[in-house]
């Protein structure tokens, strides 16, 4: 066995190959069409080439198939592109080039006929193409994954001011069954970034493109707000996932049917990148104590009262209220009177972050306490922030606020001449931290109490040492028992699996989604703790070489990858065949069966 695995990926090896074709090789200026390059075999180090002539609205969009035919194995990864020829002529795509183990390989160039004007060029016996919607499949044959699963990224504006917020939508389209989604993508740089809750029951709708209907759910939104100038790029979205791919074959037995050959397939969709216009705030009209709010915003201050007694509370609210960057900014500083005393404000947000971008309130409230007697008036608050509707600074403020202390018991009036002092009575806040001197007699005694050479002071000596002994014997009775993390992880992989199908009996008139999260995590978690591989590392591929090298039978494979593939594809494709009482009863005979082989 050893011997035919070692020739077949020799043969394997022999028959890597760099490939190029496109859809059609005559198109008008403006037209879109496909070229894609597969690699068969091992290799790495894609290297595409420049495109020159020609815009790339779409790609890499990679995707890769794996097949074992008769014992043979076979792999091929593929990169497509959505391209746009910019002038007519003979233009050339280059060579695309890969790197394998012993050398480097090409694809051959490819001649495009781009044909005068946007008519469109026809092929023989071919129709007109219908227009292009703005988020239309990448164009390319039924086989051609990307027709089947693609991504777009939208942006609700292109052109803004710096603090202005910005809507980015990552959306995934599929008409095929897909699973095993893990996205990844570049940070945002050059923006502050809040990502938004998205609820997967309400994340997905139908949405009919060139006469197909397609399945849309939102994979990511998240509000973007500019730090600096200039052209800021939103990356793009990678996601990893398994798509269950029709063949058209034919039928074997009359349960093809009914079922339908399908293959799994490893692919990876990609969205567009946008560039964004940001523009620097403009510096005539900057108003003096800007701090850089963009928005619409409304500012309100109150008192709970405008008549007090000296020593007296007085509560003030400040309220900045409206729509932007509103995290990132500051209600502005409040001009206290001198005769005031103050404490540092308590602060209350009530912030929320949607669709629409970030709005609501944040509140600072002081409290105050007047120490004389007289007429007082808090300065009008003012705020200044850039309104991006208008293009220009506007400035806001509130009414002055007037304040009329009463002189109270014990205390000094405005015009008295005299420092106020204040009873013990008449101390209320500030009064708390502060202790009166005592007057009366007091007798101080001398402790004579010796503790040197008691029988106590040697117990505490040598108590360190007993404590340092008990801990090592702990030390080593833990080491024992729980020391082998994975062996200990192995043995308890079935009765943590039992406690998840516990909870999934308990959700069989739940969603899905809820129901078979429970039954994934129980599978995957046996998995994982009874083979000893880390949950970043654990996946079909490893699973399935660990068992089988464990000899593992193949009934309980077929019916472990069944329940895996159940698992995988109810987010995006919630039919099944069989009921969840089925699942569940078949997921726990799986565990059983593998707790006798293992």
């Amino acid at each position: 066995m050893i011997i035919a695995f070692l020739v077949s990926a020799g043969l394997n090896v022999l028959a890597q190959s760099l490939t190029a074709r496109v859809n059609r090789s005559t198109v008008a200026v403006g037209e879109h069409f496909q070229v894609s390059f597969t690699i068969e075999g091992d290799a790495d180090g894609f290297r595409p080439p420049s495109f020159e002539g020609f815009r790339v609205l779409s790609g890499p969009n990679k995707s890769s198939s794996m097949q074992w035919i008769n014992g043979d194995f076979s792999s091929s990864v593929s990169y497509s592109y959505i391209l746009m020829p910019e002038k007519e002529g003979q233009l050339e795509i280059g060579a695309a080039q890969v790197k394998n183990k012993s050398a480097e390989l090409s694809s051959d160039p490819i001649k495009i006929n781009v044909v005068q004007g946007r008519q469109q060029a026809r092929q023989p016996q071919q129709q007109a193409r219908q227009p292009q919607q703005a988020n239309a499949p990448p164009a390319g044959n039924e086989n051609d994954i990307s027709t089947h699963v693609f991504m777009k990224l939208f942006v609700n504006k292109k052109d803004a001011f710096v603090g202005e917020q910005i809507i980015a939508t990552y959306k995934l389209y599929y008409d095929i069954e897909v699973g095993q989604a893990v996205p990844s993508m570049e940070p945002f740089n050059g923006f502050y970034t809040e990502d938004l809750e998205i609820d997967p029951n309400r994340s997905r709708a139908k949405e009919r493109i060139n006469g197909r209907d397609y399945m849309v759910a939102t994979m990511k939104q998240v509000v973007l707000t500019p730090q600096k100038s200039g052209e800021l790029e939103v990356p793009a979205m990678e996601l990893s996932l398994i798509a269950r791919v029709p063949e058209q074959r034919r039928r074997r037995s009359i349960f093809d049917s009914f079922f339908g050959n399908y293959r799994n397939v490893r692919t990876t969709a990609s969205s567009n990148i946008e560039k964004i216009k940001v523009n620097p705030l403009p510096k005539a009209g900057e108003p003096a104590g800007f701090s850089g709010a963009v928005g619409n915003y409304s500012l309100k201050a109150e008192v709970d009262r405008t008549e007090v007694l000296t020593n007296e509370a007085v509560n003030l609210s400040v309220k900045l209220e409206g729509q932007g960057n509103l995290s990132l900014a500051s209600v502005p500083e409040v001009k206290i009177p001198a005769d005031f005393e103050s404490y540092d404000p308590k602060i209350r947000e009530n912030i929320t972050t949607d669709a629409g971008g970030t709005r609501g309130s944040k509140t600072e409230e002081y409290v105050m306490i007047p120490r004389f007697a007289g007429e007082f008036e808090i300065e009008p608050i003012r705020f200044s922030y850039f309104d991006p509707e208008s293009k220009s600074y506007k400035q806001i403020q509130s009414d002055p606020i007037l304040i009329t202390v009463n002189k109270g018991k014990g205390s000094a009036g405005a015009n008295d001449g005299a420092v106020a002092v204040a009873k013990k009575e008449d101390v209320q806040i500030i009064g708390k931290d502060i202790r009166f001197i005592k007057t009366g007699d007091t007798e101080l005694m001398r402790n004579e109490d010796r503790f040197f050479r008691t029988p106590l002071f040697y117990l505490l000596s040598i108590l360190p040492f007993g404590g340092m002994i008990g801990a090592i014997f702990l030390f080593s009775f833990y080491r024992a028992q729980y020391g082998d993390e994975r062996a200990l992880r192995s043995k308890r992989a079935g009765s943590l699996a039992k406690k998840h199908l516990s909870k999934a009996r308990k959700q069989l008139d739940a969603s899905n989604e809820v129901f078979f999260d429970e039954i994934s995590a129980a599978l995957y978690g046996y998995l994982g703790n009874k083979l000893g591989i880390p949950t970043s590392s654990l996946n079909r591929e490893q699973i399935e070489a660990e068992l089988r090298a464990k000899e593992v039978s193949d009934e309980t494979l077929s019916a472990l990858n069944k329940a895996l593939d159940e698992c995988d594809m109810v987010r995006f494709a919630p039919g099944v065949v069989r009921s969840k009482q089925e699942i569940l009863t078949a997921s726990a005979s799986i565990i059983n069966a593998l707790e006798d082989e293992l």
